[in-house]
């Protein structure tokens, strides 16, 4: 069964392929250029074959057709309508100039495809939001649906009533396309078998050859009515591929044409990585967008040789494919052989298939992406989001599709930028009484920093600031200013995490560097790229704003700033953990118990990945923190001041250094022997006892501290 289905559907594709492709030749070869139609289905045909080939075979997903689109044909069509209106060709040169026309734009938009493919930009498809993808396969289905329609009606036209379309004549047409396709639209929601549609297809097939007997309709007659397929010459359409028509081709008019041309690029390449993005959609598969374009752009130019039509991937041959269990290079093979067996045998074959049965099938593939997207997607959408969905196809009927796609983009921008808008730009919101540098301080100078800290604000900023956002960000900021509690004197906003920064922010930042003078306060902003920095200081750097390579860097500066301003007996009258050890340890007779070492610049105190048991404490002088990054490179991640403690965690979490501590200055520490605490614990355990009372008092003051920071940053 499963291979009947699969024959019969790469038959099926190869009816439509070749009618497709008839159908966009009709477009070019109209009017005057009607009588050179059966050689530009040739070229057409030939193309098409060309193009579905190569594409199954370069594309990423397989499944995937490639054809003639109808975009670029009606930019050709008008193109060649200028020539005729010219009245300067005619004759064989006429059909030479309209078919190297058609190539050349072929071509240019294979190189244009190739090279973009190549240079991998058509990951820019990725940015397109979900909604106007949804909404462009929403349009796509209503343009199907009403061209399913046309098809049907054929060159019928009518006044604007709507008693014209409802004539018997006329109702003959469409009305059977419409009820078989919604018929067909139920049956393969209710009867999920693989079988279902193309058994749907043969009913269908059937009940119009019933229908023309129950009106008594001969097949003469039905023809006469437009019916049925044609009326198509009997042969091939070969006689139109001719190399000659090189030679013959006014190459200057085809010149002439280059605004045109270069419209017809642009038109494949949107419609190329709009049309693959929609296929991934419809397909819940993931596309190399990339290997599409070039893979289409490669096709368009093996194509261009033989003057067919620029195309790319086909919406409705490659869901209509996938419906009939058409998978991988045999749905493009198909559609190729389809325009191959047409283009040798002639089309006298079909024109007794009735038209209905093909506009069926376009009207069934519209109304299945209209119910998928517009009826199915409404319950996962919101009702902004829906409204996209649900505008595009509207002004894709009432205007043209790129302008609907380009409408669906700016509403989505618009409502981006609102709910952008929205957000809490502001990582986090802290003060230097929780916020620490890299420096390790003792406990006095701890003390102050903790009582007065916050008078310096610290605020972290991260996303894009732009206009929707940078009067909100004065808001705030002023906010931050004028809050309780002690009164602020710096205020600190870090843009490590910021992208980029537009003019009107610039400009509010102006403001706020007036609105900190007023309140006198100095703002000081860190972490800025370099380019956004040179814009800053431009425009702020003569207002008394400080810049900072980094936050720490401003902390620290901050906190020498604050701890430079307290009195000395604010920072001495206090023990710290230093004078407690060494009056423990000359109370209690310790001295075997520590040494004191001097240490010069450079020289290593601890090893990364030792197992010494060595406490220390820092008498003066200065230490550094450093770790080795992946790339070999040496980062110094904290700097220690005296009265701090070292070495603490690796000893009681009985691991290795987690890095190497090196002397930044001449300093001198004291050195603790661990190994002699075990003999001490047994002998004066309530000597031990203060001692790790001391080290774990240090210990719950840092973790206090780390705490406190984690509730400033909301974590």
């Amino acid at each position: 069964m499963a291979r009947v289905r699969t024959v019969f559907g790469a038959f099926f594709i190869a009816l439509v392929s070749a009618v497709f492709a008839i159908s966009f030749a009709a477009i070019v070869y109209t009017g005057e250029l009607a009588q050179y139609l059966d050689r530009g289905i040739g070229l057409t045909l030939l193309g098409s074959f060309v193009i579905a080939v190569t594409g199954a075979f370069t594309l990423s997903f397989r499944g995937s057709i490639l054809a003639p689109q109808d975009v670029p044909a009606i930019l050709l069509a008008g193109a060649a309508a200028t020539f005729v209106a010219a009245g300067e060709l005619s004759g064989e040169a006429l059909f030479a100039t309209v078919a190297c026309l058609v190539a050349v734009a072929s071509l240019a938009t294979g190189a244009a495809g190739l090279l973009i493919g190549q240079m991998k930009l058509a990951y820019i498809a990725r940015f397109v939001p979900y909604t106007v993808l949804a909404g462009f396969l929403a349009a796509t289905g209503l343009m199907l649906l009403i061209g399913g329609i046309g098809v049907a009606l054929g060159s019928s036209t009518g006044t604007g009533s709507w008693a014209f379309y409802v004539t018997p004549d006329l109702l003959l047409k469409w009305l059977p396309v419409l009820i078989a396709a919604v018929a067909i639209v139920i049956a393969t929601r209710v009867f999920r078998s693989h079988i279902t549609l193309p058994l749907a297809l043969i009913a269908t097939a059937v009940g119009y050859y019933v229908l023309l007997w129950a009106f008594g309709l001969s097949l003469a007659e039905a023809r006469h009515k437009g019916l049925l397929l044609g009326p198509f010459q009997d042969g091939g359409f070969l006689s139109g591929v001719d190399p000659a028509l090189l030679i013959k081709a006014d190459w200057i008019a085809i010149l002439s044409q280059a605004p045109v041309i270069l419209t017809v690029i642009a038109t494949a390449l949107i419609g190329t990585t709009l049309n693959a993005s929609g296929l991934e959609l419809a397909f819940r598969k993931d596309f190399e967008i990339s290997r599409e374009v070039k893979g289409a752009g490669l096709a368009n130019i093996v194509s261009a040789c033989v003057g067919a039509l620029p195309g790319y991937h086909s919406l409705s041959q490659s869901i209509l494919a996938n419906r009939l269990g058409l998978v991988g290079p045999i749905a493009g093979i198909s559609s190729a052989v389809g325009c191959a067996a047409i283009l040798l045998l002639g089309a006298g074959m079909m024109s007794a298939l009735p038209v209905g049965l093909f506009a069926t099938v376009i009207v069934y593939l519209g109304l299945d992406l209209l119910y998928t997207w517009l009826w199915e997607e409404r319950r996962r959408l919101g009702m902004l989001d829906y409204a996209v969905v649900v505008l595009i196809p509207v002004v894709a009927v009432t205007y043209s599709f790129l302008t609907a796609v380009a409408v669906g983009l700016l509403v989505a921008c618009a409502f981006f930028v609102l709910a952008y808008a929205k957000l809490d730009l502001i990582r986090s919101h802290s003060n230097l009484a929780g916020r620490r540098s890299c420096v390790e301080r003792p406990d006095t100078e701890l003390r102050v920093l903790a009582e007065t800290g916050g008078r310096a604000q610290i605020v972290e900023l991260s996303g894009f600031l732009f206009f929707g956002f940078s009067h909100a960000l004065r808001e705030r900021m002023q906010a931050v200013m004028d809050g309780e509690g002690p009164q602020v004197r710096w205020l600190v906003i870090d843009f490590k995490h910021v992208t980029g920064v537009d003019v009107s922010t610039l400009r509010v930042l102006q403001r706020l560097v007036s609105d900190c003078a007023q309140r006198d306060v100095r703002l000081m902003l860190a972490g800025i790229a370099p380019l956004m920095e040179t814009e800053l200081r431009d425009c702020l750097g003569q207002h008394g704003v400080g810049f900072f390579r980094s936050l720490n860097e401003v902390l620290e500066y901050l906190e020498d700033e604050i701890l430079a301003q307290n009195e000395a007996d604010d920072l001495t009258n206090e023990k710290s953990i230093l004078t407690h050890m060494e009056a423990l340890f000359r109370e209690h007779a310790l001295d075997g118990y520590a040494e004191q070492i001097e240490l010069d610049t450079g020289a290593v105190v601890v090893e990364r990945g030792a197992l010494s048991n060595d406490i220390y404490l820092l008498r003066s002088g200065q230490l550094k923190v450093a770790v080795r990054c992946d790339d070999g490179r040496i980062a110094i991640v904290a700097q220690i001041r005296p009265g701090s403690v070292i070495g603490e965690m690796a000893y009681y979490s009985g691991r290795g250094r987690s890095a190497d501590i090196i002397a930044d200055t001449p300093s001198e520490l004291l050195r603790i022997d661990m190994d002699r605490m075990d003999a001490l614990e047994r002998d004066r355990p309530e000597v031990a006892s203060l001692f790790h009372k001391l080290i774990a008092r240090d210990m719950a003051r840092r973790l206090s501290r780390t705490t406190s920071l984690l509730r400033d940053l909301g974590v």
